[in-house]
């Protein structure tokens, strides 16, 4: 103890002679000293194991608020099975996540993208398929971020592509409409742009590390579960899913069966499940009276 309280003087007296001799870099070095906090504070304050994850969905006040918190489940899995189907990078899928969903929500869903089988070759060929059928074209940044492709494989794409309009994309957090709001900022307010990137970089610093924090708890799950039996049993589940299985038989013929370090994850799903099948239910009933 003794050793640390005579190393913090020193320290402070170095930081003084490195500002005094390198003024400009020492900025730099308190700048990022401030950002290193900020990471520091959205990492330790993000639920640090799987069941503080879980009580998102757990911990609801009402009816209500349960019924929300599941819905707010089902369309980032809705937005997983669509990046699956049509050959989406994880990253794109990631994105959306992150601005549609709370940051639990993210947390399944990678959890669930770990456990995806298709392989990258798979994946391309569904990429391409969607690429060539949907009915408008794009800005090659926008192609290449949106289906974690290189350049060289989208100048191939781009020799079957049909003539077809191009996108006009609404989507609010697009970076290249980002990137011209950026642009526009920063000629009709130079003097207010490091003020700007200075904030916007902190946001996003924060909210990165919110989310490695919750992928770090993720990948520790794993360990403790094994990813193999997850897998697994994803499969089996999503078999059931599939196959319209009602709740109560999968809850008593396929939930007692998971292991306890695992178990609320897969009930997790079910109730979504359930959840999911009881609004069908109810529109279908609402239609017919």
């Amino acid at each position: 103890m003794t050793e640390v309280n005579k190393q913090e003087p020193l320290i402070r007296q170095a930081r003084r002679k490195l500002a005094e001799l390198f003024p400009d870099d020492y900025s730099v070095y308190e700048k990022w000293e401030q950002y290193k906090e900020i990471y520091a504070s959205a990492y330790r304050s993000a639920p640090n194991n799987m069941d503080k994850i879980i009580e998102y969905w757990i911990d609801t006040i009402s009816p209500y608020d349960h019924g929300v918190h599941h819905s707010e489940l089902v369309f980032p899995l809705n937005v997983l099975n669509n990046t699956i189907a049509t050959g989406y990078g994880k990253q794109h899928l990631y994105d959306i996540v992150r601005i549609i969903a709370p940051p639990q929500s993210y947390a399944i869903i990678y959890l669930l993208w770990q456990c995806n089988s298709i392989s990258n070759d798979e994946r391309l060929k569904r990429a391409k398929k969607d690429f060539l059928e949907r009915g408008y074209t794009d800005e090659d940044a926008d192609i290449i971020r949106d289906y974690d492709i290189n350049l060289e494989t989208l100048q191939e794409w781009r020799h079957d592509e049909p003539e077809r309009p191009l996108s006009h994309r609404m989507f609010g957090a697009n970076p290249t409409i980002n990137a011209g709001a950026s642009q526009y900022l920063k000629k009709n307010f130079p003097d207010k742009a490091d003020s700007y990137e200075t904030i916007s970089k902190g946001i996003n610093l924060y909210v990165q590390a919110y989310h490695d924090a919750l992928e770090h708890v993720v990948d520790q799950w794993f360990l403790v579960c094994s990813k193999e039996y997850v897998q697994k049993k994803l499969l089996e589940l999503n078999g059931l899913f599939q196959n319209q299985t009602s709740p109560e038989k999968i809850r008593s013929e396929f939930l007692p069966d998971i292991k306890a370090s695992a178990y609320n994850v897969f009930k997790l799903l079910i109730d979504t499940y359930t959840e999911e099948k009881d609004y069908q239910a109810d529109n279908k009933n609402i239609s017919t009276n």
